[in-house]
């Protein structure tokens, strides 16, 4: 907000708001920004109760990998999304193969969404899952002798 008012050619608030142009990049970007936190935390709740509640022998080196997306660059990280689901990537490319086309497009608003959920859906699980696993034993226990079930538990955790 501050770049648009700094940099814009009128100095009245009420003038720049009238402007189709901004009004739509900051609609754009408010209805992008909702998206993409709906999807990366409603993802991450379910992942982040069944990791809570499951043990299994890959769980710490998919804790691990969900950890590089926290280091890894995000020109990298685009540059390999783009490799796997843009037009001439991975996907399309399988997809050509068998006679199909492309369902969707990365560039725009699919592409902004699906990298901020491979950014942001497994920061937002393992935050969630490392608060279920603060919680005490002995009130999971207590949980169990109330008859309070496990998507219980979560709600009020």
């Amino acid at each position: 907000m501050s770049a648009l008012l700094l940099y814009s050619p009128e100095s009245s608030l009420s003038t720049i708001w009238r402007d189709p142009y901004y009004r739509h990049v900051t609609a754009f970007s408010f209805y992008q920004s909702f998206l993409s936190t709906l999807l990366s935390v409603g993802l991450a709740i379910p992942v982040a109760h069944a990791l809570s509640r499951r043990n299994f022998k890959g769980k710490g080196l998919l804790l691990k990998l969900f950890a590089t997306t926290l280091v890894l660059p995000v020109l990298v990280g685009v540059l390999g999304l783009i490799s796997i689901y843009g037009n001439s990537g991975l996907i399309a490319q399988s997809l050509a193969y068998i006679g199909i086309e492309l369902p969707f497009s990365i560039y725009g608003l699919n592409g902004i969404l699906l990298a901020h959920v491979f950014f942001n859906l497994p920061f937002a699980t393992r935050l969630l899952l490392q608060s279920l696993q603060n919680i005490p034993a002995d009130q999971h226990k207590l949980a169990t002798h109330l008859g309070i079930f496990h998507w219980h538990k979560f709600k009020f955790a």
